[in-house]
């Protein structure tokens, strides 16, 4: 699991336009990546620090006050235009870059909750034979960010709804998870739930054998249905053999997502180029056709051997 709460040193401060009270200051902190965050002007190059990332939730504690009006939760967002990818206070506890605090803090993170027509009742655990979907965020993989210059990748939109996963057995019988559970179609009462529900409206003859789907779950009554859809829906983005332990190629999951029906998560670029952070952010910055601005960008090698994510700073959810 992606670390939330770290030690971090900071080894840039900037001036930011048209404030005098704060600064940009870039940390370092080990394996969790290199983040940007406002700081105080009482904060200086060289400084151990503790560090909260992206949707770090908090306990109460006099020290992060400051976080109660945003209901103890991190979120990435710009401040006056500039950057801010995580919460830097003060103060570490031993001087070891990229040490976890989340433990010794009490710091958790933070999960969408589901409305009720997404529980479901399980079969089972998520199986352990299929990856779940979680790419890392790009400040923590800078290897894969290098790798952009040399290898063909494919950005596509990141559909905020709930993950799913999908595949037909040997015996022709079709599986449905959840992030962590395998989920029956209907529970003892008679009611379905919105993963099956969507699974059925598509066609899984055509998805090979041995092959899972994973897609988003996204329309009316799920995360606020960001995307203005009218009806629950799905948004395809990996396809994994699972008989290989591989992802496939975008090609590959094109074309099975036609042959089932299913809409792909839309393509926001392609390329064999490099980009700076500042780049990666500002293709992240993409809107729904509603008009509201999109959660960012998931970005994918073409081969299907890495991904990572760029959250939009100007999304809200």
């Amino acid at each position: 699991m992606a670390k939330v709460a770290v030690i971090g040193k900071i080894v840039m401060i900037e001036a930011i336009k048209d404030a005098d009270r704060i600064k940009l200051a870039t940390v370092v902190c080990g394996d969790a990546g290199r983040w940007t965050g406002v700081v105080g002007l009482d904060h200086h190059i060289g400084e151990l620090v503790t560090v909260f990332l992206q949707d770090a939730v908090l306990p109460e504690n006099e020290r992060w006050a400051f976080m109660s009006k945003h209901k103890w939760r991190v979120r990435m967002a710009r401040f006056k235009g500039v950057p801010s990818e995580c919460v830097i206070v003060k103060g570490a506890p031993c001087a070891f870059v990229g040490y976890d605090l989340a433990e010794e803090l009490g710091v958790t993170k933070y999960s969408k909750p589901l409305p009720e027509s997404m529980t479901g009742e399980a079969v089972g655990n998520f199986p352990s034979f299929i990856p779940k979907t979680d790419e890392p965020n790009f400040q923590t993989v800078p290897e894969l960010v290098e790798r952009m210059a040399e290898e063909p990748w494919v950005a596509t939109m990141k559909c905020d709804g709930s993950s799913c996963t999908a595949w037909v057995d040997d015996e022709g019988e079709l599986h449905v998870a959840s992030r962590n559970l395998e989920l029956r179609e209907f529970n003892k009462a008679g009611a379905g739930n919105s993963y099956w529900r969507v699974a059925r409206k598509y066609n899984w003859d055509g998805l090979p054998k041995g092959c899972a789907l994973q897609f988003e779950v996204v329309g009316p009554g799920i995360q606020g249905n960001p995307m203005g859809l009218t009806d629950v829906d799905g948004r395809a983005f990996t396809l994994y053999d699972y008989t290989k332990q591989r992802k496939l190629p975008q090609t590959a999951l094109d074309t099975v997502a036609m042959l089932i029906g299913m809409p792909t998560a839309p393509v926001v670029a392609l390329g064999e180029e490099s980009m700076d952070a500042d780049a990666l952010r500002k293709m992240a910055e993409v809107k729904y056709p509603n008009g509201k601005h999109g959660e960012g960008v998931v970005i994918r090698a073409t081969d299907g051997s890495w991904s990572m994510k760029v959250i939009n700073l100007l999304y809200r959810d």
